[in-house]
């Protein structure tokens, strides 16, 4: 196989990879997401569907409060969303590589952010959440794939 031809085989990879991370992305949001824990005795735990989660965290945005508690890593989860639309466009334009590999360092953050939130307050992550992460790190995957550059004969 020809440096070509692998290098052709590892972008229609990725490319795939990314397609079908964006599909999973999006239809986390159409799933149950988080729920409190369950006490016993207690009321059932309310079950948050994705796109609820999404909206809750980034509208907080605006609440100057949130950003003096705990809630604040709620907050940054809340961005990852938006920095997912950037990343996206950034691929468009190769001349962006290096703005491309800042966002996908602050959506990796805000994913352990994300988590840390969930074990403080607790919260139960639930298969949207799950596939809303699966979704996000297989369209980032093209990130740590590193491209050989073709050998120049002389």
């Amino acid at each position: 196989m020809s440096q070509s031809d692998h290098s052709t085989t590892i972008s229609r990879a990725v490319l795939i990879t990314r397609l079908l991370g964006i599909c999973i992305y999006i239809a986390a949001f159409f799933l149950p997401a988080c729920r409190e824990v369950a006490t016993p005795g207690g009321d059932a735990p309310e079950v948050l569907q994705g796109s609820r989660c999404a909206w809750i965290t980034l509208v907080n945005t605006l609440n100057p409060e949130i950003w003096r508690t705990r809630n604040f890593l709620a907050v940054l989860s809340g961005w990852i969303n938006p920095l997912v639309v950037v990343y996206l466009v950034f691929l468009l334009f190769p001349i962006l590589r290096w703005p491309r590999h800042i966002v996908a360092g602050l959506i990796t953050a805000f994913i352990a952010g994300t988590w840390i939130f969930f074990y403080l307050y607790p919260l139960v992550p639930l298969i949207g959440h799950v596939l809303w992460i699966a979704g996000i790190l297989m369209i980032l995957a093209g990130e740590v794939i590193r491209r050989k550059k073709p050998e120049s004969y002389s």
